[in-house]
């Protein structure tokens, strides 16, 4: 059973935290992609869940309730994959220790640092604004420039291609002369 004193005194250390609920399980996976990316923990498969389930995390996956769904709980879990990856956790020993703690520290000072408590994660997750289409006289000119530079590169190579045809030729007349 988890030790659910650990838990307790987690949530008053870090409350803050734990209040930073984010708004949908888009802004959760960006959280915890980059804290895998950013930490080397691989690509371990990340599952939602909800109703009585808890959650939880392994080496190779993370499983998050959709209730719980803050920075509190997801450093908690990536944590813990950082525990089973990185110091090759074995079985039997204990999850919430020091080291624990320290772990998920850091991945919280990596999130402040991000600014991703703020606003970062808004600009994210919201949605793009919409490109005008351009016009039919728009697009016929890009078109065109488009052409127009093809055929430039086009002239070059002929150019390059003559300039190398006459070089070649020199040389062969030069050799001659010594025949």
């Amino acid at each position: 059973m988890a030790h659910l004193i650990y838990y307790s005194d987690e949530r008053q250390e870090f409350q803050e935290e734990f209040k930073k609920v984010l708004p949908n399980q888009d802004a959760g996976e960006i959280v915890i992609r980059k804290l895998l990316r950013h930490f080397k923990l691989g690509k371990p498969f990340i599952y939602w869940t909800s109703g009585r389930n808890h959650s939880n995390a392994g080496a190779w996956s993370i499983t998050i309730n959709v209730e719980q769904n803050n920075f509190g709980v997801i450093c908690h879990e990536v944590a813990h994959t950082f525990q089973a990856q990185k110091d090759k956790h074995e079985a039997g020993e204990k999850w919430h220790t020091k080291r624990h703690r320290r772990i998920m520290i850091r991945m919280l000072n990596y999130c402040r640092k991000k600014n991703w408590f703020a606003d970062e994660l808004t600009k994210r997750t919201a949605p793009k604004p919409e490109k005008p289409m351009p016009s039919a006289s728009e697009l016929r000119t890009i078109r065109i420039t488009a052409l127009e530079i093809k055929r430039t590169i086009f002239e070059r190579k002929i150019r390059l291609a003559e300039n190398r045809i006459k070089k070649l030729n020199r040389q062969i007349s030069a050799l001659k002369r010594f025949v």
